[in-house]
């Protein structure tokens, strides 16, 4: 069957390419090779799909509350910001709207008011039946090549416009598994190394079984080999018994795992008590005295570093409380691997951008050929940033799509 468009990921950006690119006269097809449409939006935020962050403009991106540029890699910024540039925040917002739904705004995370991620599938799955999109599901390509101007799927389908929709490979129960890389591959482009991101971190020190479990409000701050500071994020950090999770341990994912399979010696320096300088704790740990952590910290965080203090030999010339000061503001551990695909939210890594044009989303390599999505080497951190990226691609796949049609 031929078709003007074909959509392979039936994700959050091919249903909204879908959406976008559909006019009453073309013909567009989404291949999906999982049962229904869209099921890795059902476990965004918790569940609730945070699907955009007011702080996701351009002239906003360095004053967002996490205190961080939101996408990565850092030298692909101004792809990230030419596509965002076209469709931010204030468009999803709007777009939503049109499609029937009531948002909500939490501290500048949006979600949608009935706090249930089914949703919004819902309403980009109703849309694209009430435009006549045609879904074929339970399907995975063979071969896909490209004759006279016209791709051919497995001799059964075929497109003028072919769009690769297939995301990474985060939550592979999804259907991620990254089989569009390959066909990405077989256009002749290159692929990032895929690695998870949004995901802990695991650790090789000798103390986080005896830590499983505590939650601490802290800062930590990536660290070279140098001990050059990266990157610093605060939030509430999770220890688990291999290594440190939670929002900051999330947000730093990406360059730390990167760095790790560069093999480059990374750091992390978790301050337990950022809202006290290290001079102020100190002076009231050695008032204290006795039992000088009772009540700082919880109690197996408050072991941990009495042990770390008796290790300290060559630090005589200190007092105990400064010496218990310094371990808490500057306590290290030491990342070794990140949790697998399975556990994390996002790829870091894809198709490489410097072969896809930032104003179409369109291969450089083979005319007619688009991407958008998790597919690309684009990825952002926690608070709606991916799910925007989201978004952003597919409105600028889907300009271009109509203007060639």
């Amino acid at each position: 069957m031929k078709y003007d468009i074909i959509i392979i990921g039936g994700g959050a950006s091919g249903l909204c390419t879908a959406i976008m690119s559909k006019t009453e006269t073309n013909t567009i097809l989404i291949i999906d090779h999982e049962e229904r449409v869209g099921r890795k939006i059902l476990s965004t935020g918790n569940g609730k799909c945070n699907l955009t962050n007011r702080f996701c403009k351009v002239e906003l991106f360095s004053a967002n509350p996490e205190g961080i540029y939101p996408y990565y890699p850092e030298h692909n910024r101004a792809f990230a910001e030419k596509v965002i540039g076209r469709f931010d925040c204030d468009r999803t917002i709007a777009f939503f709207r049109d499609l029937g739904m009531l948002l909500e705004d939490k501290n500048g995370y949006i979600y949608p008011r009935s706090e249930q991620a089914s949703s919004v599938l819902d309403a980009l799955r109703f849309r694209c039946e009430e435009l006549g999109v045609e879904t074929l599901l339970n399907y995975q390509p063979i071969k896909i090549t490209r004759e006279n101007g016209c791709f051919r799927i497995d001799e059964e389908y075929s497109c003028q416009l072919l769009v690769l929709a297939t995301g990474g490979m985060s939550a592979p129960k999804t259907g991620s598994d990254g089989s569009g890389y390959e066909i990405a591959r077989s256009f002749g482009h290159s692929i990032i190394p895929p690695i998870p991101s949004l995901c802990a971190l695991r650790c090789n020190d000798p103390f986080f079984r005896e830590l499983a479990g505590v939650r601490n409000d802290s800062t930590v701050t990536l660290l070279d080999g140098k001990k050059q500071p990266l990157m610093e994020v605060s939030g509430n950090v999770q220890f688990n018994d291999h290594g440190v999770s939670g929002i900051p341990v999330f947000q730093i994912s990406s360059i730390a795992g990167r760095m790790l399979k560069e093999r480059k010696q990374i750091s992390l320096r978790i301050d337990l008590l950022p809202e006290y300088s290290m001079e102020e704790l100190a002076d009231f740990l050695d008032q204290k005295k006795e039992r000088m952590l009772q009540g700082i910290l919880h109690k197996k965080l408050a072991n941990v570093v009495e042990k770390e203090a008796d290790k300290k030999t060559d630090h005589q010339d200190v007092t105990p409380g400064a010496l218990r000061a310094m371990i808490i503001k500057k306590f290290k551990v030491h990342p070794i691997g990140l949790n697998p695909f399975s556990e994390s939210q996002v790829t870091a890594g894809g198709v490489c951008v410097e072969e896809i044009c930032p104003d179409s989303c369109e291969s450089k390599l083979v005319d007619n050929l688009y991407f958008t999505g998790e597919i690309i080497d684009i990825n952002g951190i926690c608070g709606g940033y991916n799910l925007q990226w989201a978004w952003a691609s597919a409105h600028t796949v889907a300009e271009s799509l109509k203007a060639r049609l």
